[in-house]
């Protein structure tokens, strides 16, 4: 049997790791952003571990708790060791009630999984905060119109706190906004395949020079 890759990276997200369409269904396997990454040329091998519905919340009491993205990562991490490197892309539920968390919040969260993710991988293990692209103005309104949030914090764009985090905790940082300037499904607030094409571009690229 061969041995797993020592170059392989983790990519810890949401429906959009996963794939959702929105009105039910998945897209296929190779269309998804971390396939499309795998693709381009010098990426280390890929794997995806996404969740319809996970956030980066530890706890929280109106929150299912297998969504609660902080607490269940050390779970996650011992499916795929070792690993070389751990790409998180969380944000978007987070924004959403009943979490409605600000931007501070969500970069907070993420910063204690990053100390997590080294205490079980190493100190070598390369982290990226993948801030995922802002949701877009119909989505805003429309989960807006039906009790899902407010406009300050559902408009928020998740990559000056992120990056600020990225900093603080010495792992790497890139703006998904520099592909997609907003999601571009039809519900705003989930990938199109054009969308995933975009990001997963920018992140093998960007591991291909990083990894």
């Amino acid at each position: 049997m061969e041995a797993p890759s020592t170059r392989r990276v983790l990519v810890y997200g949401d429906s959009n790791t996963w794939g959702y369409v929105p009105g039910g269904g998945r897209l296929p396997e190779e269309a998804i952003f971390p396939a499309v990454a795998s693709r381009v040329p010098g990426c280390p091998d890929i794997a995806a571990n996404g969740l319809n519905g996970r956030a980066t919340v530890w706890e929280h009491r109106l929150f299912p708790m297998e969504l609660h993205g902080g607490a269940t990562l050390a779970n996650v991490l011992e499916q795929y060791l070792p690993l070389q490197g751990l790409v998180i892309m969380l944000g978007t539920n987070d924004v959403m009630a009943p979490l409605n968390l600000d931007g501070a919040h969500i970069a907070d969260n993420l910063a204690r999984m990053a100390r997590l993710a080294r205490n079980r991988c190493g100190a070598t293990l390369r982290i990226v905060f993948l801030s995922p692209p802002p949701l877009a103005a119909h989505g805003i309104e429309e989960l807006c119109a039906t009790g899902y949030g407010t406009p300050d914090i559902l408009g928020q764009n998740l990559a000056a706190p992120l990056r600020l985090a990225a900093q603080r905790e010495h792992v790497f940082f890139l703006d998904g906004s520099q592909a997609l300037a907003h999601m571009d499904a039809e519900d705003g607030f989930h990938l199109s395949s054009a969308g995933h094409r975009a990001i997963g571009e920018l992140l093998g690229s960007f591991l291909a020079q990083n990894t």
